[in-house]
């Protein structure tokens, strides 16, 4: 029974990413022993061309190590590069594991199955089942910063989810268009809109300034 089990389980995986998941740059292993100690399962979809995706890997990767492979959870990095060596060069400064680069209808099956509407996205699933806990987690991560207690404590409450059938998920619930994440993902990658924003915040103090004398004059 238990042994039926575990195949059960080593196939869910198995139909949803394939039979082998990149360790490092040509090497892999089989699915079933890169996830067999783990818990939860966090779909990494990303891309070297992407800014947001370069400025949140960083902190992805702090709390990989600090948070989420000490308490089991394994990310995958899920890519939507088209060069191998951009894939290559990208992927090597990741601490995680990657589906192959030539699983592009895995790729695509996964992005329409989870509803992806555009990267950097962090989706996280039970990893004994494929069944679906959430797709918020980007936002979720973003929001601990490198407190490693709340990250912890985030996990924790990823596991306390009880999991649900792909096709029985409701996807963005919880997301917010104007996030924390959100806001600092997108000053990462438009940087002169900080100037700009400084720039007509000094323009207006300079504008009640002069107002404020001109008001004095009159007095």
């Amino acid at each position: 029974l238990t042994m039926a089990k575990e195949s059960k389980t080593a196939n869910a995986m198995e139909n949803l990413l394939g039979p082998n998941l990149l360790t490092k740059v040509g090497q892999t292993k089989p699915t079933r022993t890169v996830l067999e100690s783990s818990d939860l399962v966090a779909l990494y979809f990303s891309a070297s061309w992407c800014p947001p995706c370069k400025a949140f890997t960083p902190s992805l990767s702090s709390f990989y190590k600090k948070c989420a492979k000490p308490n089991k959870v394994e990310i995958i990095f899920v890519s939507s590069d088209q060069n191998m060596n951009n894939f290559n060069t990208y992927f090597t400064a990741m601490p995680w594991t990657a589906l192959p680069a030539d699983t592009a209808e895995i790729k695509q099956n996964l992005a329409d199955s989870l509803k992806i509407k555009g990267i950097p996205a962090l989706v996280i699933l039970d990893s004994k089942t494929g069944h679906f806990i959430t797709d918020n987690a980007k936002d979720e991560v973003f929001s601990v910063g490198e407190d490693e207690e709340k990250g912890k404590a985030l996990v924790a409450s990823w596991k306390e989810k009880k999991p649900v059938p792909l096709e029985l998920a409701k996807f963005g619930e919880g997301k917010s268009r104007f996030s924390l994440g959100s806001i600092l993902l997108y000053f990462a990658r438009n940087p002169a809109f900080i100037f700009g924003t400084i720039y007509i915040v000094k323009r207006f103090m300079k504008w009640l300034n002069e107002l404020g004398k001109d008001e004095e004059g009159e007095l």
